[in-house]
C-alpha cells in the first residue's frame, strides 16, 4: 500500500474514532459548523446550474471562474475545548465568560435562501446559504456596549431573547467551546461560545445557539441542504453539476440513506450529499412531458421561535426537455 493511502486511512480511521466518542451535545454543535459551511458552497453549484440552464450571472461573479467562486464561499472553522454539562453549572455564570461578544468586530452573517426548480411532473428545493462580513451592531459605541455586557448572566439569556421568563427545566444541557473562523481572507478567534439543550413541553429537543460571531448557524443546522434539484431535474445533465457531485458526494457512517440530508464529516467539519442517496436520484427516469407544471412554492427557510422568514425562495422555470 502506498504511503499517501496509508496516510488518508490511518486519517479516515482517526475521525470516526473521534466521532464516535463525542456527546450528543459536541455532535450537535459541530453538525451545525459543518452544515453553515457546505451551505455557503452550496449557493454557489446551485447559482452555477442556474446559469448553465440560461441564467444570468450576478454581477458581482464577473470576470469569476467556478473555481474562484468556491474558494470566494469556502468557510473555514476550528472548533476546540469543548467542555459539556448539566445547565445549573453556569446559570450564575457572566455570560461574557462563555460568549465572545462581537460589539466592535466584524460578524460573518449567513443569508439563508431557498433553491428551486420546476418542470413537468418535478418540484425540487434545497437550501443555500449567502456568508458576508458584516459591521455588528453597536450598544452605544463599542466601549459602551461592552459595559453594558458585563453583568449578565447566562440565566438572564432566555428573558433578553424571548422578553418572557425562562419556563421551569426548559434548559438542561450545555456545550461551551472555542471558535476559530476564516473566511475570504479574514479569521476571527479563538472566541468564546455556547450551544444551551433542553425540551419543550411535549418533550421535543431545543437548542439555542449563543455564537455573537457566526449568527446564522441556527438556520443552517436544520435547513434542508440535500440538492435535489441537481440530482432529480434535468440540471443533473450540465457538466459543472455532474462534476460537483461526483466529487463532494460522500459515504460512510454519517449518512442516513434516505433521510433527504447531507452527511457530514464532524472532525474536518465538511459534508457533502450521500453517494447513495445521490445514486438514487440519478437512477430515476426523467417525468413524463405531458405532466402538468407544479406551483412555485412559497418554502421558506424559519426563524428559531417559527416567525417571519430568513429569506425568499429563488427558482428556475424549465420547460424544456433533457436531450
Amino acid at each position: 500500500m502506498r504511503p499517501k493511502l496509508i496516510g488518508a486511512l490511518l486519517c479516515l480511521l482517526c475521525s470516526m474514532a473521534v466521532a464516535s466518542d463525542m456527546t450528543h451535545e459536541e455532535t450537535v454543535v459541530r453538525t451545525a459548523y459543518a452544515k453553515f459551511s457546505f451551505a455557503s458552497e452550496e449557493g454557489v453549484i446551485g447559482r452555477l446550474a442556474f446559469e448553465a440552464n440560461g441564467g444570468t450571472p450576478l454581477s458581482r461573479y464577473a470576470g469569476m471562474t467556478a473555481d474562484q467562486r468556491f474558494a470566494a464561499a469556502r468557510v473555514s472553522f476550528v472548533l476546540s475545548n469543548f467542555v459539556v454539562g448539566d445547565i445549573g453549572e453556569i446559570l450564575d455564570r457572566r455570560a461574557i465568560d462563555l460568549i465572545t461578544p462581537s460589539v466592535g468586530e466584524y460578524v460573518l452573517e449567513g443569508s439563508i435562501g431557498i433553491g428551486e426548480i420546476r418542470e413537468p411532473g418535478l418540484a425540487a428545493h434545497w437550501g443555500t446559504l449567502d456568508a458576508s462580513w458584516q459591521e455588528p451592531h453597536q450598544l452605544g459605541g463599542a466601549e459602551e456596549g461592552r459595559i453594558a455586557l458585563q453583568n449578565i448572566k447566562v440565566d438572564d439569556l432566555y428573558r433578553l431573547q424571548w422578553q418572557r421568563p425562562r419556563p421551569k427545566d426548559i434548559w438542561q444541557r450545555y456545550a461551551s467551546y472555542s471558535v476559530t473562523v476564516t473566511f475570504q481572507g479574514r479569521s476571527r478567534g479563538p472566541y468564546k461560545a455556547l450551544f444551551i439543550f433542553g425540551r419543550d413541553d411535549k418533550g421535543n429537543e431545543i437548542v439555542e445557539v449563543q455564537d455573537a460571531t457566526v449568527p446564522g448557524l441556527f438556520g443552517a443546522l436544520y435547513e434542508h441542504l440535500f440538492p435535489d434539484a441537481l440530482v432529480l431535474s434535468h440540471l443533473r445533465k450540465y457538466p459543472v453539476v455532474t462534476n460537483w457531485l461526483k466529487a463532494h458526494q460522500v459515504s460512510g457512517p454519517s449518512c442516513s440513506v434516505g433521510q433527504g440530508d447531507v452527511c457530514c464529516d464532524l472532525v474536518r467539519l465538511t459534508c457533502g450529499p450521500g453517494s447513495q442517496d445521490v445514486a438514487a436520484g440519478l437512477s430515476r427516469p426523467w417525468p413524463d412531458p405531458s405532466s402538468p407544471m407544479p406551483p412555485m412554492t412559497n418554502i421558506l427557510a424559519p426563524n428559531p421561535d417559527g416567525s417571519a422568514p430568513h429569506g425568499m425562495p429563488y427558482g428556475w422555470v424549465a420547460p424544456k426537455q433533457p436531450e
